[in-house]
């Protein structure tokens, strides 16, 4: 979570490309192109991700009202998965195999417990309430810094795919690796005095 939450676990980009003059609109069409779309219980997706408002993540507008606050456009990536828990398929079929072994007095067939567990995980699906999770994004319009307040290294990359992308430039991390010229990482090498070798 981000810095409203207490939180500052982020990832530094700097935007690279041809920015269009008109920031705004351009931002809004490529956040609208990767927007984020509610997983469908009776879909078989178990995931689902995309760009949302800060304020209200279930609205996928990003009005200029809504996105822009000064030289910072805020917007967040909001998660959704949706996974039957394995105990709770196994205890309905528990549950069903005993049934069936009392009523017919022998033990399922692999195509009987196949389907059965199909049918289980479909009916415990669409009861099941998808957990969702939002990660800040902020964009510092002059500075062209964009702030990812997210620790998992895998939304990170989502969100940098994902942007590049739809925006058309390229996010560069600000890391002091990536900061620093070639010959000077070259000169932080250890050096034989260092082992003893002299």
């Amino acid at each position: 979570m981000g810095i409203r939450r207490g939180s500052v676990n982020l990832s530094r980009f700097r935007v690279e490309g041809d920015v269009p003059k008109d920031l705004k609109r351009w931002l809004q069409k490529g956040l609208g192109k990767a927007a984020f779309e509610p997983i469908d219980p009776k879909s078989e997706d178990e995931r689902t991700a995309g760009f949302v408002e800060l304020e209200a993540n279930d609205r996928t507008e990003f009005s200029v009202g809504n996105l822009f606050h000064g030289d910072h456009a805020l917007f967040a990536y909001r998660v959704e998965t949706l996974k039957v828990p394995t105990n709770a398929v196994r205890a309905k079929m528990l549950e069903w195999v005993q049934a069936f072994e009392a009523k017919n007095k022998r033990g399922p067939g692999r195509k009987e417990r196949a389907d059965q567990k199909e049918q289980v995980q479909r009916s415990l699906r669409a009861k099941q309430e998808p957990s969702t999770r939002v990660f800040e994004v902020s964009l510092d319009t002059k500075s062209r810094d964009l702030f990812v307040w997210a620790t998992s290294r895998t939304v990170i990359d989502e969100i940098q795919g994902s942007l590049e992308s739809n925006l058309e430039v390229k996010l560069i991390p600000r890391v002091p690796a990536a900061m620093m010229s070639p010959s000077l990482i070259d000169t932080l090498t250890p050096t034989a005095a260092l082992f003893g070798e002299v």
